[in-house]
């Protein structure tokens, strides 16, 4: 059977029809610092003004968010224990809902590397929020896309305190004691481009049709 371009353009849209979702996909890299830390959190190489890293990643058609994790400075790092679904926030929990995308929630259960004074795999949670009497962060109900993330500012993102670690432990006095809080000193958001394997193959398909093509010319050429 001889490769034909036919071959070719079918082959190339079949692979990259199911991946047009990850052309969406965008990816949130952040560093903060910790505000807030628990009495059960104390003495770990980690104290209020220690810095820390955390990046999610989600897809803007789905909201699945695929990837998120923290890293502190004494090594512990936790990453998301399976995908979860981004929540676009509209303030209803404080009342009636005026306004949509005033914010949204990342968050959900967590595996981590290694304990934190006998504590480990803790919820996870990123979130940005203002108060409807404020406005809108961006314009719809939608996950944002990198246009919406252009109008959210920094003081945005460290308005209310909604971005933490908890450790879950439970019939605590004060429900903070397992806590970290932290807030944002800087991020940047873009776009997760295709795999690199992606186009390696389809390089490799050309190759492959180029090299058909001669070997059927020569063939012609022997014939005549």
């Amino acid at each position: 059977m001889q490769l034909t371009l036919a071959h070719v353009l079918i082959a190339s849209s079949s692979l990259l029809l199911p991946l047009s979702g990850q052309a969406q996909s965008i990816r949130v890299d952040y560093t903060g610092t910790v505000t807030e830390i628990g009495t059960l959190l104390a003495g770990n190489g980690v104290d209020v003004g220690s810095t820390l890293a955390g990046s999610f990643t989600y897809d803007v058609g789905t909201g699945v968010v695929s990837q998120f994790s923290h890293a502190f400075g004494n090594g512990f790092t936790a990453h998301l224990a399976a995908p979860v679904n981004l929540f676009v926030q509209n303030d209803q929990q404080n009342g009636s809902a005026t306004l949509a995308a005033d914010g949204l929630i990342v968050g959900g259960a967590s595996i981590s590397n290694t304990d934190w004074n006998g504590l480990s795999n803790p919820t996870i949670q990123f979130g940005l929020r203002q108060d409807n009497a404020a406005g809108q962060l961006w314009h719809d109900t939608l996950p944002p896309d990198l246009h919406d993330w252009s109008l959210v500012s920094l003081a945005a993102i460290n308005g209310p305190d909604w971005r933490w670690l908890d450790f879950n432990v439970p019939n605590l006095p004060n429900f903070a004691d397992d806590q970290i809080r932290f807030s944002v000193v800087s991020y940047s958001v873009a776009a997760v481009p295709l795999p690199a394997g992606i186009w390696l193959f389809l390089s490799g398909v050309m190759a492959s049709l180029g090299i058909q093509k001669r070997k059927t010319v020569a063939k012609a050429v022997t014939l005549e």
